[in-house]
C-alpha cells in the first residue's frame, strides 16, 4: 500500500508514516518545510494561494501513484487544486482533522472529496459526524526508559509547556499555583518556544506536568508524552469523552488545579499513577497500535 500524507500538523503525519513503514507499508510525508516539526520526505517551500496550489500541482504524480492520500488539517477554501488532484487519482482520500482548522473553520472546505474522515481528539466528532477518532501516535510510548520518582529538596517540580499561552490558559495556571510557588511547596517551570526534543528532555525531569487550563474539554499531546515517560499529567478536560482507563488528573478550574497539585505536593507522587499513565499511552497511543488501527480505517473507506 502506497500512502501519501499531506501536511504534518504536530508531527502526527511523520510519526504515523514511520510506524506505517515499520509494519510494511510505503508511506511518505509531503509538507511545507517551514511548518513541519520533522523534515518531510517531500518538502514544500511556496506560500500563499498561488504558491501552494502550484506546488501541489508540481507533485501531482505522487497523488496519482498513491493508493491512499491522507490530508491533514482539512482543506482551505482557496486550495481548489485538491479537487483536480482527486479527480486525476484513483486513490482513497482521507481527511484528518486535528483541532484549530475545525474549531476556527478555516479547514472545513471541499469535504466532499474525502472518502472518510478522521479526528485526532474526540471533541471534534461534534463537527464531523461521519468521522472516526484515531488517537495520536506518541513515539515516547515505545520507550523503555521511564522517569523514576525524585525528591527535589522537599518540593516537587511541576512543568508547563504552552505552545500558546492564551490557548493553554497559562495565566490561569500561574495564578492557581502561585500560593504553592510562594510557599516553596513546588517549583513551577514554564518552557515554551523550544525544540520538541528539548521539551521531552525537560519533561523527564518533572514530577508532574500541567497540560492546560481552558474550556476545550480535551488534553493535548503534552499530557500523553508526559505519561509515556512516567510523569503524571494534570489537565482540564471532560473524562466522559475518553476511555474509562484514562489516568489524566482532571482539573477544570483554578481551585481544582490548586487542590490537585497541593495534594501531590503533600502526599508525594503516586507510583501507581505513574504506571497507569505509561500503560494507558502504550495501550492507546503506541505508534504501531495506531498504525494498525489506521490500516483498518483505510480498508473500510
Amino acid at each position: 500500500m502506497k500512502i501519501l500524507h499531506v501536511n504534518n500538523v504536530a508531527n502526527v503525519a511523520y510519526d504515523l508514516s514511520r510506524a506505517q513503514r515499520e509494519i510494511g507499508q510505503q508511506a511518505r510525508v509531503m509538507a511545507h518545510r517551514r511548518y513541519s516539526m520533522s523534515r518531510p520526505d517531500v518538502p514544500m517551500y511556496l506560500d500563499g494561494f498561488l504558491g501552494i496550489n502550484f506546488e501541489l500541482l508540481v507533485h501531482s504524480r505522487l497523488f496519482q501513484e498513491s493508493d491512499i492520500v491522507h490530508v491533514h488539517s482539512g482543506i482551505r477554501r482557496t486550495q481548489t487544486v485538491f479537487r483536480r488532484l482527486k479527480e486525476a487519482s484513483g486513490a482513497k482520500w482521507v481527511l484528518h482533522y486535528h483541532g484549530s482548522e475545525t474549531r476556527m473553520g478555516y479547514g472545513m472546505f471541499h469535504r466532499d472529496i474525502g472518502d472518510t474522515e478522521i479526528v485526532s481528539t474526540p471533541d471534534l466528532l461534534r463537527w464531523h459526524e461521519r468521522a472516526v477518532w484515531l488517537p495520536n501516535p506518541i513515539p515516547e510510548a515505545a520507550s523503555t526508559t521511564t522517569t523514576p520518582r525524585k525528591i527535589h529538596g522537599g518540593r516537587i517540580v511541576v512543568g508547563h509547556f504552552p505552545t500558546s499561552r492564551e490557548m493553554k490558559g497559562t495565566a490561569s495556571v500561574i495564578r492557581a499555583l502561585k500560593p504553592l510557588v510562594e510557599s516553596g511547596s513546588i517549583e513551577l517551570i514554564i518552557m515554551e518556544g523550544k525544540p520538541h526534543q528539548e521539551i521531552v528532555d525537560a519533561i523527564r525531569r518533572m514530577d508532574a506536568v500541567v497540560d492546560q487550563l481552558n474550556a476545550l474539554a480535551i488534553f493535548s499531546k503534552v499530557a500523553l508524552e508526559a505519561m509515556a515517560l512516567g510523569v503524571p499529567a494534570i489537565s482540564s478536560y471532560d473524562p466522559k469523552l475518553f476511555p474509562d482507563d484514562c489516568p489524566v488528573l482532571a482539573a477544570n478550574s483554578e481551585t481544582e488545579l490548586l487542590d490537585t497539585v497541593m495534594r501531590m505536593a503533600s502526599e508525594g507522587v503516586d507510583d501507581t499513577l505513574r504506571c497507569e499513565g505509561i500503560e494507558y499511552v502504550r495501550r492507546h497511543h503506541h505508534p504501531l497500535v495506531v498504525a494498525r488501527r489506521l490500516g483498518e480505517i483505510y480498508s473500510s473507506a
